[in-house]
């Protein structure tokens, strides 16, 4: 296809999406990125949960300054701000689509495939987030540090630790693959992060930014534990449930310990590879790290391995999107049920459900498990040989 057309194409199923955007409902993090841009606005403690509208995560300045443009643009324009919030998800889903087709290691295919991904539309068009932005400039700083720019690289990794802080722990391979150039890297990436982040020094909270965001019970090996538990209680087998309320237990009280031990277990991995260190390869297995070890999830966090994903191993990440792309859909059906039963968590009244609707419960969270089953074997095939992710 001709360079012009691939442009055209591109432009074409943007310009749907945001027509779709224009008119598809909204999520509550749309409301909850609103209450982060008014919190801002209003020169609020934004590291302090009732500043924001009661919100428990807790991000860097860069996510609090796209709330608020966002904020701004729906006030300006006189557009929703449901709309107005989805954008810069849909365009930074068009800018990674440009930089995979850019790259060696991606091209039109890869580009093609991140744009029409089912995890990747459904997030931009649907549930309002700012993962997306932070996601297209990492895809920059691995591009531009295939390109021998280590400064500019630096400061894109900064740029987008400061929407999602996780993307921080791949600042050691980013040095590692700057070889003797890594001061500059090193020096570019604090100066941009310091920069950004001046303001948070002010806050009584700081160490909040430490914390993971977890929605307990919704992801992997803990939605195995507290919604499996509470299905054998359905079913009357609740002497069954004691070793995983303890383990629940645990894990709700140091959330943080998995992420700790990954991300140094990481960063030596990193220092190891020498001068074979594949950034593509590295971040995916920092990011598909992240999913395995997590006793907490957000949705939005399936959009953080696709195009890396798509660049290292194109057919193990179309079935990665497929399997992530059910369990999103299957999630948005069972968030339903909270309204259509009158209820803050429908898991955690399982006896309301009808036959059906129980049927369907079990069916989301089984694809849920297959996901981050797709995950542990993707991390663990990383590991051991990346053209095998």
């Amino acid at each position: 296809m001709k360079p012009s057309s691939v442009v055209g194409v591109f432009v074409g199923i943007t310009l749907v999406k945001l027509a779709l955007a224009a008119v598809w409902g909204e999520t509550a993090d749309i409301t909850n990125i609103f209450e982060q841009g008014r919190g801002f606005v209003a020169g609020r403690d934004i590291l302090d949960a009732q500043a924001t509208g009661g919100h428990p995560s807790f991000f860097p300045m860069g996510n609090y300054l796209l709330a608020t443009a966002c904020l701004v643009v729906s006030q300006a324009l006189h557009v929703p701000f449901a709309f107005a919030v989805k954008v810069p998800a849909i365009l930074a889903d068009l800018c990674i689509a440009f930089l995979l087709r850019a790259s060696p290691r991606g091209g039109e295919r890869a580009a093609w495939w991140y744009l029409v991904n089912p995890v990747t539309f459904l997030l931009a068009v649907y549930h309002g987030q700012l993962h997306t932005v932070a996601v297209a400039i990492l895809v920059l700083s691995v591009c531009v540090a295939e390109r021998g720019r280590p400064g500019l690289s630096g400061a894109a990794l900064a740029l987008a630790a400061s929407i999602r802080q996780h993307f921080a722990g791949l600042l050691v391979p980013l040095l590692r693959g700057a070889g003797s150039r890594w001061p500059i890297a090193l020096a570019s990436c604090a100066a941009v992060g310091v920069a950004l982040n001046v303001r948070l020094l002010a806050s009584a909270h700081l160490d909040r930014l430490l914390a993971p965001t977890l929605l307990y019970g919704k992801w992997g090996y803990t939605l195995l534990l507290l919604q499996g538990a509470r299905l054998l209680g359905l079913l009357g087998l609740d002497t069954l449930k004691t070793v995983p309320a303890a383990l629940t237990q645990w894990l709700d009280a140091y959330a943080i310990a998995p992420y700790v031990i990954w991300t140094l277990g990481y960063w030596v991995w990193s220092v190891r590879q020498g001068a074979s260190l594949d950034l593509w390869k590295a971040t995916l297995l920092f990011l598909v790290g992240l999913y395995v070890v997590s006793p907490g999830f957000g949705m939005q966090w399936l959009v953080w391995a696709v195009p890396f994903w798509l660049v290292v191993n194109r057919r193990q990440a179309m079935w990665y999107s497929f399997l992530a792309g059910t369990f999103l859909a299957g999630s948005y059906w069972q968030w339903t049920l909270n309204g259509k039963y009158g209820v803050a968590s429908i898991t955690e009244d399982l006896g309301r459900l009808s036959r059906f609707d129980l049927a369907g419960v079990v069916a989301v969270g089984a694809v849920g498990l297959a996901t981050w089953g797709w995950c542990v074997r993707g991390w663990w095939r990383l590991l051991r040989d990346p053209r095998s992710a």
